[in-house]
């Protein structure tokens, strides 16, 4: 990797007279920002034990940038009202940052708000108001030249009439209030937030014993507890949230076990086929109930090779890079048909999905080659390398062609982008955000358990958790802070085994 202070150090061999310039301008830059008066950031942690939307503006319609999970830990840069009158925490968002991506969080989901502050004084007698905006309750008047402390910035419903775009939040004495930033000038120097609390997002950074409390408090049973250790021990940056699926054991190993819910390739041993099971698609066949329940058990997975398949699968710029999804890409035949890690890296960044999933998708998918990548098919060229719609009938790639057509997918970045897109509005944002969810539909009530599975093969979740972690490893992504949700069903068998 080629690092800021090798380039420091070629310019310096080239030329130590832009050495010298550069770092005056640096000097300069950092002195003035220093005198700057600005208001700083707030922090706060997220208070959900289904955790928070991170959203693309202040409404619950907008796009959903990324889910913060219970005590994330946030940046808050504003405050902003969404009623003329009201000051309650449901008509007021923040303005965020939460693991390197910025958006909009509602404010009643946020608690242990700690703040900055900067002194101001203001400019002429003024009235100060509960909230942000001309319209909101009256809290008193300010003297001409009054000396206050600014908390935070915020911002009134727009259409407020009389009300200037920004206003900040301030303290005088004892008492809290807000009022216009045209009113006051800022003074002397800021001081930052200092949140008393540590980022602990599943259980992280706790020592052991803090962990077994946390284990229990999740509701993890006793035999998920083992795997759950050592990984907390190999990786105390990463954090475990388990979810109460409310769904029978018996109940979801019945509906996965149903004809064509579950199948199995004919390369793997006939005994792990249901008994007298007839091909249901070319070379694929329902799978044994105990294959099945084996596969469903969140319990064997819980390990170091295939706990990615609990990931949540959201666009995470800082370490789902072009390098971690072309070594995903590498094995496969995907990069000789023309799928470069950037178009998948791009479409995953647009539609708020891993590009380490969708590489590990389609290499899954389509990675041994099909007309399904190469472009040359009957129906001219057409690209799905996620199998979308490839399915029914005895020729499900032409299924999936024929569907990839009406979609218009005729260039490898356009297939890879509306694949995506899919994938993001039909699994991702219906709650179906990790690899098992895709595979186990157990995130939607009881009633769909067994449906609207993205696929049938039994053991996709555990082949894709595979490659990810073997992509993860090669460029040290296994040391990020990640976070996994693991499923708990009601009453789970001792244990479950290959037949």
């Amino acid at each position: 990797m080629y690092t800021s202070n090798m380039i420091i150090r070629s310019i310096y061999r080239r030329n130590f007279f832009v050495i010298l310039i550069i770092t005056a301008a640096i000097i300069v830059a950092a002195s003035l920002a220093t005198h700057a008066a600005s208001v700083p950031d707030a922090k706060g942690q997220i208070n959900s034990d289904c955790g928070a939307y991170l959203r693309k503006s202040s409404t619950t319609s907008s796009k959903v940038v990324a889910l913060l999970y219970d005590d994330s830990i946030v940046t808050i840069h504003n405050e902003v009202f969404k009623s003329k009158t009201s000051t309650a925490a449901k008509n007021r968002w923040y303005y965020v940052t939460a693991n390197g991506k910025k958006g909009y969080v509602r404010a009643d989901l946020v608690d242990n708000v700690v703040y900055g502050s900067i002194n101001a004084k203001v400019k002429s007698k003024v009235n100060v108001r509960k909230g942000a905006g001309t319209k909101m309750k009256k809290a008193g008047t300010l003297k001409k030249n009054a000396v206050v402390t600014v908390l935070a910035k915020a911002a009134p419903v727009k259409s407020t009439k009389g009300s200037s775009a920004t206003w900040y939040k301030v303290k005088s004495g004892s008492k809290v209030f807000y009022l216009s930033s045209k009113s006051v000038k800022l003074t002397g120097k800021a001081t930052a937030a200092k949140a008393w609390y540590v980022s602990s997002v599943g259980g992280a950074n706790l020592t052991d014993a803090q962990f077994e409390s946390y284990m229990t408090q999740q509701g993890f049973p006793e035999s998920y507890k083992p795997g759950l250790r050592a990984l907390h021990q190999a990786h105390p940056n990463w954090g475990f949230t388990a979810y109460r699926t409310n769904v029978a054991w018996s109940d979801a190993l019945t509906k996965q076990s149903r004809n064509g819910a579950s199948l199995i390739h004919k390369s793997l041993p006939a005994k792990y086929r249901k008994s007298g099971s007839k091909q249901i698609e070319p070379g694929w066949y329902n799978a044994d109930s105990r294959v099945v329940a084996y596969y469903m058990d969140p319990r064997n997975f819980i390990n170091e090779n295939n706990i990615y398949m609990f990931e949540d699968l959201s666009y995470k710029a800082e370490y789902q890079t072009v390098g971690v999804v072309a070594n995903i890409l590498q094995p496969s035949k995907l990069p000789t048909y023309g799928f470069t890690a950037s178009i998948f890296v791009n479409a995953g960044k647009n539609n708020n999905v891993s590009p380490v999933f969708l590489a590990a998708r389609a290499r899954q998918e389509t990675g041994n080659g099909s007309d399904a990548i190469t472009g040359n098919t009957k129906l001219g060229k057409v690209y799905n390398p996620f199998n979308i719609g490839a399915f029914g009938g005895t020729n499900p790639l032409y299924n999936g062609l024929l569907y990839a057509k009406a979609k218009g997918w005729n260039t490898q970045a356009k297939a890879v982008e509306g694949g995506a897109a899919e994938i993001s509005k039909n699994y991702i944002n219906q709650g179906q955000y990790t690899l098992y969810y895709q595979r186990f539909n157990v995130r939607n009530g009881a009633s769909k358990v067994g449906t609207h599975q993205y696929m049938t093969n039994i053991m996709a979740s555990y082949s894709e958790s595979l490659s990810t972690k073997n992509s993860y490893k090669s460029y040290g992504v296994n040391m990020q802070p990640l976070v996994f949700e693991i499923p708990v069903y009601n009453s789970m068998p001792a244990s479950t085994k290959l037949p």
